[in-house]
């Protein structure tokens, strides 16, 4: 290897970078090409590479670098967020890490594969985002290095991650002949490829897909750095497999009982508690059984890691539904100014591709209040690929046509008999255009405390925060298909 450094010669060079602009940073003209080529990407790793380093970049299947004499892969990722509170700090994408060879994978242990072998050691370069709309190329010059890592992946990490990879290796080692124009295989690695919990591969198998560390992984490993500590994961769960199998175990002395009674056996006060946060308040039980104040599920390490999201769904007492399903996914509007971004590459797309909801569903009784709903179990959800084109793509596409194509509109609301109808506070009702649940089953539908709160601005109009819904009809028809984690 060509790159060879000591440790105290990459300390130096990052700490001379640390808190400096990228553009000051970039002593190798990288930023001279977005003059003739604005789109083009991965400048911040160029920089880091060519400035930083010192080396021009390849792209050969092997680690960057050697550091004392070890192996390591240099990789720089965006983060978002106010960099004086670590908490809000997320990545601005998946960290892409290798191609897939199908028939190169057939072959391969995991300890001697291409992934493994860039993956284990990392050196992450962190820059800020410090924008929230997309910004050419030339732009990055004004964003900000806020330093490095050498990531070691740890034993329960190693072992999910291994499991993650077994996945796509089983599935390529499947296919007596690999042929990426064959639609069943193209679904059926869709299908496969669900069940990763820290890894995930895109694009499409048609495609060419690459091994990419999950956005909440990646957020995870950013948090802890910049000084979150994370919460202790069970090293026994690798897989989604082995975690229904603990929740099904954990969650067996739950089922049958009414709010009521879950909330005596957690100790908790049914007058101070809201019924709606028992889901959370379950699952914090089952994660961690000494954790009884806790603002949600996503404070545990494994579920932040793997992007899992619990839901509450409510039956009714005929088994139909009660209501549809609101994702507290805060949609970017910005990635969708832009007439030239595949709406595949958006975050929201991102989150519904490769979340895992886990739904804690319970049964009303008429009358009886919230509070004597009963708890019947949990179901596993994911959306496959064939299911968002077919019903999220469109509304994303519909949405980049409003917010880039200046077609979004706001008007006041009038009833029957042509009159605008007004809320308490003296204001007009509003309606707007975007994509409706008459229209797809996912739909945007917007929340806040009062009309006069509108902060949302989309082509000159207030709105209020908006978040993508799933009809209920949509989402029962979905997880009637899934059995109960047993």
């Amino acid at each position: 290897m060509e790159h060879v450094f000591t440790k105290q010669e990459i300390d130096k060079r990052f700490n001379d970078a640390k808190g400096k602009t990228l553009g000051e940073i970039d002593i190798a003209g990288d930023f001279e090409r977005t003059l003739h080529n604005p789109k083009i990407t991965g400048i911040a790793g160029d920089v880091v590479e060519h400035s930083i380093l010192g080396y021009a970049s390849d792209t050969k299947q092997a680690p960057d670098i050697k550091i004392d004499g070890v192996d390591i892969e240099v990789k720089t990722t965006g983060v978002r967020g106010d960099y004086t509170k670590p908490k809000t700090l997320v990545a601005k994408e998946r960290i892409t890490i290798t191609n897939v060879s199908p028939n190169r994978i057939k072959n391969e242990t995991f300890e001697d594969s291409t992934l493994w072998d860039k993956l284990s050691r990392t050196l992450l370069a962190f820059y800020l985002y410090d924008s929230k709309t997309v910004v050419p190329a030339s732009e990055y010059a004004n964003f900000r290095f806020l330093g490095y890592e050498l990531h070691a992946v740890s034993e329960a990490d190693r072992k999910i991650i291994k499991n993650d990879w077994e996945i796509v290796r089983n599935f390529c080692a499947s296919q007596s002949v690999i042929d990426k124009k064959d639609e069943a295989q193209a679904a059926a690695y869709s299908a496969a490829k669900k069940e990763m919990m820290y890894l995930e591969t895109a694009p499409g198998w048609k495609n060419g897909p690459r091994f990419a560390i999950k956005k909440t992984y990646a957020n995870q490993i950013i948090q802890e750095y910049f000084g979150k500590q994370a919460a202790a994961m069970s090293s026994a769960v690798s897989s989604y497999a082995e975690l229904d199998a603990f929740l099904a175990r954990q969650s067996d002395k739950y089922k049958g009982m009414t709010l009521r009674e879950i909330f005596a056996s957690l100790n908790l006060d049914e007058k101070k508690a809201k019924p709606k946060q028992a889901a959370h308040l379950l699952m914090a039980k089952i994660l961690n059984g000494n954790s009884k104040n806790v603002e949600s599920d996503s404070q545990f390490d494994l579920v932040k890691k793997s992007g899992l999201v619990t839901k509450i769904f409510v039956l009714d007492q005929k088994g139909n539904k009660k209501e549809d399903c609101k994702f507290n996914y805060r949609i970017d509007f910005d990635e969708f100014d832009n007439s030239d971004k595949d709406v595949h590459d958006t975050d929201v797309y991102d989150y519904f591709s490769n979340t895992h909801f886990l739904f804690a569903i319970f049964q009303n009784h008429g009358d009886k209040g919230i509070i004597e709903n009963t708890f019947l179990g949990f179901k596993r959800l994911t959306f496959s690929d064939e299911y968002l084109e077919e019903n999220l793509v469109p509304v994303l596409s519909r949405l980049k046509e409003l917010v880039a194509g200046q077609e979004f509109r706001v008007w006041d609301k009038v009833n029957k008999f042509g009159n605008v109808v007004y809320n308490s506070n003296g204001l007009p009702r509003t309606e707007n255009n975007f994509p409706k649940s008459t229209e797809h089953p996912f739909f945007l539908r917007g929340s806040g405390s009062n009309s006069s709160n509108k902060p949302l601005k989309i082509n000159g109009y207030n709105c209020y925060q908006m978040q993508m819904w799933l009809h209920g009809n949509k989402l029962l028809e979905l997880l009637n298909e899934q059995n109960f984690l047993q």
